[in-house]
């Protein structure tokens, strides 16, 4: 099947995993900002469940939400299958495993500035990406998230931002708004409440909606 035919019928997930000063190796150079000690490698999903569906939670038991990183949209694709062939092996339904994609993830104005951005980045430090990796816009990330859902690849994403915080302000400020405009994602109404330790204080937009 085409990882471009398979049409979602559920909401999207967006989670982001906060570490250091971001997932670049060479971020702690570039910014001030540190998450806080004891918050280091800190997941959460910034998006609403849709009723009937609990909260997604990864030390659940039985597990309701699986991370899994990969190079192309194929691999990602069948991993997501896999698991969702395994729950259903255990007598589940295998909607009741929401996958989500790691995706390393650099936002600027434009895709120039982006690019100019990592490129600075890598010179002080070169990385191999461990996952897929979005380098760009907040309006193209929005697309991206939105494609891989629709084509069934994952049912979401675990965004890694390389740098912090200016990454994770515009997936709040920019991307959700965007996802919600368009029907497929919700912010959580606790999203205030679980970024204030970090010392996040926009989103106005995203929590209003």
């Amino acid at each position: 099947m085409s990882v471009l035919s398979s049409a979602r019928t559920r909401r999207l997930h967006v989670a982001v995993e906060l570490s250091g000063a971001g997932h670049h190796p060479a971020a702690a150079v570039h910014t001030e900002f540190r998450v806080p000690l004891g918050l280091t490698d800190f997941w959460v999903d910034l998006t609403e469940s849709a009723a009937p569906e609990p909260p997604l939670d990864l030390l659940s038991e039985p597990a309701n939400v699986a991370r899994v990183r990969a190079h192309d949209l194929r691999e990602a694709q069948q991993r997501r299958e896999r698991i969702r062939t395994e729950a259903a092996g255990e007598g589940r339904d295998s909607d009741a495993v929401t996958v989500l994609l790691d995706v390393e993830v650099l936002l600027a104005d434009d895709h120039r500035s982006a690019r100019r951005e990592l490129a600075q980045l890598d010179a002080g430090a070169p990385r191999v990406p461990d996952s897929i990796s979005y380098v760009g816009t907040a309006a193209g990330l929005a697309g991206l998230i939105a494609d891989l859902a629709a084509a069934g690849v994952a049912d979401g994403v675990t965004l890694l931002p390389l740098v912090l915080p200016r990454v994770l302000d515009r997936v709040v400020d920019d991307v959700l708004p965007i996802l919600h405009d368009r029907g497929l994602a919700r912010p959580s109404p606790l999203l205030g409440e679980v970024l204030a330790p970090f010392g996040f204080t926009s989103g106005t937009r995203a929590l209003a909606s």
